[in-house]
């Protein structure tokens, strides 16, 4: 591996063992592999890939509640300046997500989130591999290179968070790139790596904005490394590899400007309160470092041992070293002074980046271990074993079950870090996994309360096995292994797919809600939900191209927020409101008394305790005088509809009543179209404004708009058809009398043409 020049070259079994090593880890991840959220964080950044893949958005308005049902400062998104909503995260990992989600939309049989949720998996994995090189070209060994990369994907919490999808683990793999590229630059030169490093150091700024404060710790190491090279033209250009290192940067720096600018219409404005600090340095190194509730510490006592290490390697590689401590120390001091709470986390996910770093401190003391140092072995041991023990409570039962418990004993409070979880012992999350421990909060996929999937843990472990024997013996040519991994991948999460009922039963009552509004779906339509607590059942089964807004269940006033969402959800030919356990004209449902009001209720179709409700968005375009009399009670002043439609389609119509007197009963309308014979060939039944106006509860002489949609068959024959209208009591049947004597109005002609025309 070392040349004649004593500068380290990675070999060709360098790079096998690394894909030994990254199979390896894989294997391991997806045994403990659960797929779905366990936070609102993750849902936002799925969100965003959802939209983009989808539609070539990058709107989330499919959690647009996240606004509402929490407090602004820790809301997910924020409104953007057309309205929508768009997601404070970075752009990267949602990028990063989309080709996974693209492969479960496209293949039968896969779910898009259990798909992407493998993305943490994979990318913890080459984190581990790039782990090894980086350990080679430091100078150790290749067996110490395989123990840092395993220590790192197995004793810290980097397993943890590979089965998550948060940004963190893609942020530490491109921190680690960046490096690897700078030490490679200063060994052997080159300003392609120098530019490559600024790429991969934009995208983990895009990643996580505060990876922007380590670009000029990048920068420094980059200056420093051209002035020592006595070969290269940097050595006459000091400044010449910072060039090739911004002209790397630009394009990501350009990516997020431009997001910026799409969402809040400042390239500078990400969404977030950048005002969040706190002077108190000290507790907030306490707490990410040695806290029960967040120290890395002790949630990977494997790491204290990286102290000594770092000492050691700094005697072998003072300035890389260095470079290593800027990544550690830029990033423990803004979080430290960061006010604004983590949520509930394993340990301290903000660390999760700079992990690995601590890990390569680890190179040293393995080294000398496997010298012979019976100390360090034991050491090893040790804290390794502990540390891997933690790791393996922390991924088979779901860690948010204890946490949330510790929320709701500490009165709600959210971050837990104004609690006794802060100082007490007592509390630490380790102690709580064990409280935890019971099938109903296991989080691993093949052991679940609904069936234990003994071929899906079959599979884990005959992988498992499979890169273990190749991990002895690296596979010269990996696409072999490539491919059994893709197999044995596609296989278990297509078992897990028809199984996992986390999203509820294959075919369960709001999937067909779904389903249903996407058949009778035309381009450009869109449906609204009312189910928070099911967000994560389209986001995993729902292949259909039918934008979806989701609101929860709120009593009126509507947020002024919401408006422009409806508006755009409801202007084009049709739109779908979607409900679980609301019934029709529901109090706390401002969204369908907005929807009564502004478009047109055609359809109301139940699916157990799911409503469908379709309505029309087309205005109408003629206003026709009318001047009826209903039953002495209330007359209809005019009508506002369409001279011609199309079947298939929904007719619009506006009735405008103003009572005469205050109406004895809640009359309910009806709403038909009869062909020239006066055959019924469309019907419409429906309390006034969908139930959110009972026509008792009219003033005499106020006007009263009234808004209905009459669904037109597909297969209505291209004719005249004449409309008509009237009310009923639906206690006793009867209908209102009109003044002319009959038991209906006219409301006009309406010419239909056919579908295919």
């Amino acid at each position: 591996m070392v040349t004649h020049s004593g500068v380290p070259r990675i070999s060709q079994r360098d790079v096998a063992l690394a894909l030994g090593v990254g199979f390896f880890l894989f294997a391991v991840y997806l045994l403990s592999y659960r797929g779905g959220f366990h936070s609102v964080d993750e849902v936002s950044m799925f969100a965003v890939t959802e939209s983009l893949v989808k539609f070539g958005q990058f709107n989330t308005d499919q959690i647009a509640w996240t606004q509402w049902t929490t407090s602004q400062p820790e809301a997910q998104g924020f409104f953007g300046v057309d309205g929508h909503v768009y997601s404070k995260k970075g752009l990267a990992m949602s990028l990063v997500m989309a080709p996974l989600y693209w492969l479960g939309l496209l293949i039968p049989g896969l779910g898009m989130l259990q798909t992407a949720s493998l993305i943490n998996a994979i990318l913890t994995a080459v984190t581990g591999a790039l782990l090894l090189l980086m350990v080679r070209r430091l100078g150790f060994t290749a067996q110490t290179g395989v123990g840092v990369a395993l220590l790192y994907g197995l004793a810290t919490i980097a397993w943890v968070y590979s089965k998550y999808l948060f940004s963190e683990p893609l942020a530490g793999l491109l921190l680690v790139g960046t490096t690897y590229l700078l030490v490679a630059f200063r060994q052997e030169g080159g300003s392609w790596r120098a530019a490559v490093a600024g790429l991969l150091a934009g995208l983990a700024v895009a990643t996580r904005a505060n990876n922007l404060f380590l670009v000029p710790v990048f920068g420094i190491y980059l200056v420093a490394s051209s002035r020592g090279r006595s070969e290269d033209r940097a050595a006459s250009y000091p400044l010449l590899p910072i060039f090739y290192f911004l002209a790397g940067l630009t394009l990501p720096a350009l990516m997020v400007m431009g997001y910026n600018w799409a969402r809040a219409g400042n390239p500078l404005q990400t969404g977030y309160d950048l005002t969040l600090f706190s002077p108190n340095l000290l507790l907030g190194l306490y707490k990410l470092l040695f806290s029960p509730l967040r120290g890395l510490f002790i949630y990977s006592p494997l790491l204290i041992l990286s102290i000594p290490g770092l000492v050691w390697l700094w005697r072998r590689h003072p300035a890389t070293t260095a470079l290593i401590l800027g990544i550690i120390g830029v990033t423990l001091i803004l979080f430290s002074i960061w006010s604004s709470g983590e949520g509930l986390s394993w340990g301290s996910r903000f660390l999760v980046p700079i992990v690995p770093f601590l890990c390569l401190g680890l190179a040293p003391v393995l080294d000398r271990a496997l010298a012979g140092s019976k100390a360090l072995v034991g050491l090893l041991l040790g804290f390794g074993g502990l540390s891997l023990i933690f790791q393996l409570l922390g991924v088979a039962i779901n860690p948010w079950v204890y946490l949330a418990e510790l929320q709701t004993d500490f009165g709600g409070e959210f971050f837990l870090e104004n609690t006794p979880a802060l100082t007490d012992f007592r509390y630490i999350q380790v102690i709580g996994q064990l409280k935890s421990w019971s099938l109903a909060n296991s989080d691993v996929a093949w052991w679940q309360p609904w069936g234990f999937d003994v071929v899906a843990l079959g599979l884990s472990l005959a992988l498992l096995a499979i890169t273990a024997a190749n991990l002895k013996s690296p596979a010269k040519n990996p696409v072999a292994l490539l491919l059994v991994s893709l197999l044995i991948c596609y296989v278990t999460l297509t078992r897990y797919f028809a199984s996992d009922r986390q999203f509820g039963a294959p075919q369960d009552s709001y999937t067909q809600a779904l389903t249903v509004a996407a058949a009778q779906a035309r381009p450009g339509d869109s449906a609204v939900t009312i189910a928070p607590y099911h967000y994560h059942v389209p986001m995993n089964r729902f292949k259909a191209r039918l934008p979806l807004t989701g609101f929860a269940a709120s009593p009126p006033p509507l947020p002024e927020t919401a408006q422009p969402l409806l508006e755009d959800a409801t202007g084009k030919q049709n739109s779908w409101l979607i409900t679980i356990g609301l019934p029709p004209a529901a109090p706390n449902n401002a969204v369908e008394e907005w929807l009564a009001a502004n478009a047109f209720k055609a359809r109301d179709t139940w699916f157990d305790d799911v409503r469908l409700v379709w309505y029309g968005a087309e205005q109408p375009t003629v206003s026709r005088p009318i001047n009826a009399t209903l039953g002495q009670e209330l007359q209809l002043v005019y009508v506002n509809t369409v001279d011609s439609s199309q079947a298939g389609k929904v007719l619009p119509v506006e009735l405008v009543w103003t009572p005469l007197q205050r109406p004895s009963a809640d009359y309910n309308l009806f709403l038909q179209l009869v062909s020239a014979d006066g055959r019924l060939v469309a019907q419409h039944d429906s309390p006034p404004s969908g139930g959110y106006a009972y026509t008792s509860t009219w003033a005499p002489g106020e006007e009263m708009p009234d808004r209905h949609g009459l669904v037109l068959p597909a297969d209505l024959a291209a004719a005249e058809y004449q409309l008509i209208a009237g009310l009923y009591d639906p206690v006793t049947g009867r209908r209102l009398q009109v003044d002319q004597g009959s038991d209906f109005v006219e409301l006009g002609s309406i010419k239909v043409e056919s579908s295919s025309q």
